[in-house]
């Protein structure tokens, strides 16, 4: 049985399992973004500020179902092409993690905390990462036809410098390339949308979902590259989009992970190395995260920013570009 037909009849079976998404803000008012944009170059100085930023959505993240155990998830027909460095990514804050440890998805980032204690399994997967992994190599082969672009696949990395090696990231792919003559670096990141399994439907992202913002980021600053290629692949059609490295907003992003990792994981697993814990969020409740970073308001800010200067190079629907 093919690892496709394993998933439709896994899906087809679990009529019972809420994958609805939680709303992340992914517009703020006019005057605030005015303002913004204004002062993005001191951006710093947003730090205990308290703009406001308005209600509407249009973002919504993928749920984060810990607990969710089922054995066929598990099925090497369903893992990841070439990414199977668990055991790596467990003592790091990696790339993917990052929206959850400033606080973008409701209860993710005590969730994380107590994953990074041991206290709750891994996120092992549900039905849309599964989805991803048996469809990214045939993304991954769209993109490269499109783009002519040769790719490379590194392993797990970290952090080059010793003081940041608890971050770590695993890319899709790097990008070499010369542009008028001089050397390019680029960072590929492949998303393949699960659309609630309304595949048939689906069509390609027009516009980049702020949640990913952190995550890609955070590929840059720790690959060390310039620009990112994050490319979305639906059964329907694809879409391409450049982003570009932030320092300004990796400054900021930074805080609030120093602060999750430092604050709040790492002395709670010291005292966990010392002595039985039982209940984390009891026995350890001074070092429980709260649910947001105090710096979340500001990274919604700096995300929406990003966004909107990120460049959609091209949207396809069956092959036919789109305006």
């Amino acid at each position: 049985m093919s690892p496709l037909t394993v998933f439709n009849v896994f899906a087809a079976s679990i009529v019972s399992i809420e994958l609805s998404s939680a709303i992340v803000n992914n517009s703020i008012s006019d005057v605030g973004y005015l303002q913004y944009k204004k002062h993005i170059n001191k951006f710093r100085t947003f730090y205990g500020s308290r703009r406001k930023y308005s209600r509407s959505h249009s973002g919504h993240p993928p749920k984060i179902l810990y607990g969710e155990h089922h054995p066929i998830l598990q099925s090497s027909g369903l893992q990841h092409w070439f990414k199977n460095w668990q055991h790596l990514r467990k003592n790091k804050l990696t790339a993917s993690t990052f929206g959850l440890a400033v606080g973008f998805w409701p209860g993710g980032r005590v969730k994380l905390w107590l994953e990074k204690l041991g206290a709750i399994e891994p996120f092992s997967g549900n039905l849309a990462t599964c989805w991803s992994n048996i469809k990214e190599e045939e993304a991954l082969e769209r993109y490269k036809l499109i783009t002519g672009n040769t790719i490379s696949y590194p392993e797990f990395l970290v952090k080059k410098n010793p003081e940041d090696s608890w971050l770590g990231a695993s890319p899709d792919g790097t990008i070499e390339s010369l542009i008028y003559g001089l050397p390019s670096r680029g960072v590929l990141e492949i998303k393949c949308p699960f659309f609630n399994g309304d595949i048939k439907t689906s069509a390609p992202w027009k516009r980049v979902p702020m949640y990913y913002i952190p995550q890609a980021q955070g590929l840059m600053e720790i690959l060390d590259r310039d620009w990112m290629d994050l490319y979305c692949w639906t059964v329907n059609g694809s879409s391409l989009f450049r982003l570009y490295r932030d320092e300004e907003y990796w400054d900021i992003l930074k805080i609030s992970l120093s602060d999750f990792w430092w604050k709040h994981v790492q002395p709670a697993k010291e005292l966990c190395s010392k002595s039985v814990i039982y209940d984390p969020r009891v026995e350890l409740k001074s070092l429980m995260p709260e649910p947001r970073h105090e710096l979340h308001r500001h990274i919604v800010y700096g995300s929406k920013f990003l966004v909107d200067n990120s460049s959609l190079l091209m949207r396809e629907i069956h092959g036919k570009l789109q305006n």
